[in-house]
């Protein structure tokens, strides 16, 4: 997604960046340009997302009958490259043998390619669905088509732990066509590097130029003299550079879903007529990658660690309600996929079916196994179009309210709400078939010869799908009127129920509340919790005065009046690192009202109205439990659309000087600013759930996680800085709800009236990655608890074990062939020696002991006989 077809194009030629370290190498003229033609896919951007994901999976067969038409082996033959797998995959999925052997044979003539990445994604994605996307690659090689390399285009970062997962998937090279109209590339564009993975493992990355100068420099059209002019100043441009080892031009020829044509064909014909001494030929990705990483091996080219943070991600603030949506889907999708896989396990039961398909209703019919494995696939599928990077239509901007622009946003959105559907469907039927399931419960909290709960009275039944027993809040529906929130401790892949709780006390005006492990004071006037004091320790969490508001403060920023900052009078893209700013106008909320506090059985709160600066009154809620060390805050945000540029934090100054802060990315922890890539982003993070907030050798810190909001700001508000160092003298942690500083794609109004959602605790001892993954993975898995009225088979633990329980995090699926996988994620740097058994009812096969390395993941099937 370039510029918008309507403003005036980006010169994305390579432009003056960091300096790559490790030079000067010798002199190297360039001695070949290589032109890789593909399609840069955007699932959308240049039409509806409904139209454009079919066009794509036509598009391999347009190539097929492209390469028939322009065969050969010479430097003009047609050669393709599929810039991500999805449209293969779904050419595959339909096409006869004949077909499925076309491509087969293109490929193994190297005149197509197929790269490894799903689609181009963003940061949204977590530890499951960067799973499930390499998963798929299964299906392409099944076909007899290798996959080498993956392709990102557009999108100006990659979690650290794809890394490791690349690996994992058989990949070992990466291009990035990073998009510079906002952010910066880590080293000059172009040029190769090694990046690192957390386990140690290596891809080789190619920083490519952006895929755009297909077309602006005329290339796909297929206009010979732009063409020349625009390759013979980028091959000049490359032989001047002292830190370029390579004797090879690599072009792009393309832009966004271009539908493939041979007109680029036309350029080669042209320069070789013209630069016989410069040859260029046409080459798959593979081939370019295959001529790079020998030369790059050479000339000992740096290795680079940690994370790649995208300055595009502010994009997920543009439309927070859906956002949050698509991480409820996906918390739903990993709950329905261990329920069922243990119902699978211990053999079904005979849950009571309802006889109206109601949202509050169970099931009113069970789904088969091949049923269950198609809607699992059609909620990967759902999840990973949402994360993918096109958010809404070129004219967003220019005409945000065309039907259009709406049109497509309503398609786009429809993959977040689409996998939240289903999601919720299938975790309901699991919980309703995982109680009915087996002959019995083993494990604690119910003997296996003990009678079942019988149905009666309304109680609430909670399920643990994770692997290891948790003691947490959970929050159910009654009736479809109220709410009850009470706590419950749950063993490893674990059910129990508790009784519903009685209902709370009456509210009364106040702004203390104490209980548990913690003693709070909100001051609305201040917009918050201005102290809040971890009584064992005696620490003050709260930076109150040093913030100069509270706790859970709903801070506003918008540009100051009658600023003449260029992102204000000229163009909305210059938000942008050459145009540092503008000046932003930051207050907290105020409010007049007195909090009211209230309490009862397992917990107590305190709730507090404060009216954000342009915005209706906001109501926020802060719970203490009396048995559990966590703080629950919630705000309840009415946020009406609006246009101009503008932001929403929710404030978390913590009290913590000079702090080291862990972020939880998918697959990995990293600490901000130094285990980073250089010039990544610092402004903001986008996050998996869990950020570790303390300072080094300082004995405890705290544990912080959004549950429905992913970017966060880091040590005070940045906004427009673009900073090439953090500036983090505080613990002050910034939840970035909402904004609109955009100029393309992502939405130009600001709205999203939800309620979101946080969970944060003190704890003593060093914060450590191992923690901060933990603490992220059980926001994305919460508990799973219902209000029931039903009988209970299934009671305690379930029959599942995985050791040692505290140092991996296990995933389980029912597969298509009647098997479920537990997949296990060894969260720290040591090899671990895990295992994996049951000791549930029935006869299960398989399973034993799953060696895993540092950052390690493993897997086994286990599969129930007779």
């Amino acid at each position: 997604m370039p510029s918008a077809p309507d403003e005036t194009p980006t010169d994305r030629s390579p432009a003056a960046a960091r300096p790559l370290p490790g030079g000067p190498w010798l002199d190297r003229p360039i001695r070949q340009v290589l032109l890789v033609g593909h399609t840069h896919h955007d699932v959308g951007y240049t039409n509806s997302p409904r139209l454009v994901d079919d066009l794509h999976a036509a598009t391999v067969r347009r190539v097929l009958d492209l390469c028939d038409t322009n065969d050969g082996d010479g430097p003009d033959a047609f050669r393709w490259t599929f810039e991500v797998a999805r449209p293969v995959l779904r050419f595959l999925a339909e096409a006869g043998p004949a077909d499925v052997e076309r491509l087969r044979r293109r490929v193994g003539e190297g005149r197509v390619a197929v790269t490894g990445g799903y689609l181009n994604m963003t940061q949204l994605l977590g530890d499951a669905e960067l799973g499930a996307a390499y998963d798929a690659l299964d299906r392409v090689r099944a076909a007899g088509v290798p996959v080498r390399t993956e392709q990102h285009g557009d999108v100006n970062g990659i979690a650290w732990g794809a890394v490791d997962a690349m690996r994992r998937a058989g990949i070992d090279r990466l291009v990035m066509a990073l998009n510079p109209d906002h952010g910066r590339a880590p080293y000059p564009q172009p040029t190769g590097f090694w990046w690192e993975g957390p386990s140690g493992a290596r891809v080789f990355a190619w920083l490519s130029t952006h895929y755009g100068v297909g077309e602006e420099w005329g290339i796909v059209d297929g206009d010979v003299e732009s063409a020349e002019a625009h390759v013979a100043d980028f091959v000049a441009a490359l032989g001047e550079r002292d830190d370029y080892p390579y004797d090879t031009a690599v072009v792009h020829a393309a832009n966004d879903n271009r539908w493939p044509t041979a007109r680029f064909l036309d350029v080669v014909r042209h320069w070789n007529a013209r630069h016989p001494d410069v040859p260029m030929r046409t080459a798959t990705i593979d081939e370019a990658l295959d001529v790079l990483v020998p030369q790059a091996e050479a000339a000992d080219v740096p290795v680079a660690r940690g994370e790649w943070s995208d300055w595009w991600a502010h994009g997920h603030g543009s439309t927070a309600r859906e956002v949050a949506v698509y991480r409820e889907a996906r918390s739903f999708a990993r709950a329905a996929q261990t329920t069922l896989g243990l119902t699978r396990l211990r053999g079904d039961g005979t849950p009571a079916l309802a006889d109206v398909m109601g949202y509050r209703r169970g099931p009113v019919r069970l789904r088969s196994d091949a049923e269950v494995a198609h809607d699992l696939e059609r909620v990967d599928a759902e999840l990973l179009l949402f994360a993918e990077h096109t958010w809404g239509s070129w004219e967003t901007y220019s005409k945000p309210y065309s039907s259009f622009s709406h049109s497509h946003w309503n398609a786009k959105a429809g993959f977040a709400y689409g996998a939240f559907d289903l999601a919720r469907d299938l975790a309901v039927e699991g919980l309703f078939r995982v109680l009915a399931s087996g002959g019995g419960a083993v494990g604690e909290g119910l003997a296996a010869e003990g009678p079942a709960a019988e149905a009666g009275a309304t109680r609430v039944v909670v399920v643990n799908p994770t692997e290891r027993a948790r003691t947490e809040p959970v929050d159910v529906e009654v009736h479809g009127r109220t709410r009850a929130r009470t706590v419950a401790t749950v063993p490893a892949f674990g059910v129990v129920t508790v009784p519903l709780p009685p209902e709370p006390g009456r509210a009364r005006a106040a702004r203390e509340v104490a209980c548990g492990a913690y003693r709070a004071v909100v001051d609305p006037a201040r917009g918050g919790v201005v102290s809040l004091v971890h009584v064992p320790s005696g620490r003050e969490l709260v930076d109150a005065a040093g913030a100069g508001h509270g706790l859970g403060a709903v801070v506003t920023e918008t540009v100051v009046p009658g600023s003449g900052h260029p992102m204000v009078v000229r163009d909305p893209k210059d938000f942008h690192p050459d145009f540092p700013g503008p000046d932003f106008d930051r207050r907290h909320p105020t409010g007049d009202e007195e909090p009211l506090v209230t309490e009862a059985e397992a917990w107590a709160r305190i709730a507090w109205r404060t009216t954000p600066r342009g915005l209706p009154a906001a109501t926020t809620t802060l719970t203490l439990y009396r048995d559990v060390d966590v703080v629950d805050l919630e705000v309840a945000l009415v946020k009406p659309e609006a246009f101009g540029p503008e932001s929403i934090h929710v404030a978390f100054p913590f009290r913590v000087a000079d702090p080291e802060l862990l972020l939880e990315t998918a697959g990995a922890v990293y600490a901000a600013e130094t285990e980073q890539l250089p010039d990544t982003s610092k402004d903001w993070y986008s996050i998996q759930h869990a950020v570790g907030v303390h300072a080094p050798g300082a004995d405890g810190g705290v544990l912080w996680g959004a549950v429905d909001a992913p970017l966060v700001q880091l040590g005070g508000l940045h906004t427009g800085e673009w900073a090439r160092t953090l500036r983090a003298p505080t613990g002050y942690v910034s939840s970035w709800l909402m904004n609109n500083l955009h100029f393309t794609n992502f939405q130009a109004r600001q709205e999203g009236t939800r309620t979101y959602r946080y969970r944060f605790a003190a704890v003593d001892g060093p914060v450590t990655r191992e923690r901060v993954r933990v603490f992220g993975r059980d926001l994305a898995e919460p508990l799973q608890a219902r209000a029931y009225d039903g009988p209970v088979t299934a009671e305690g633990g379930l029959g599942l074990r995985v050791t040692p329980a505290e140092r991996v995090l296990a995933e389980v699926r029912p597969m298509p062939d009647g098997s479920v996988r537990v997949r296990l994620r060894n969260v720290g740097a040591d090899p671990v020696a895990a295992e994996v058994g049951w000791d549930g009812p029935g006869r299960v096969a398989g399973g034993g002991r799953v060696p895993l390395g540092p950052h390690g993941v493993g897997e086994v099937l286990l599969r129930r006989e007779g």
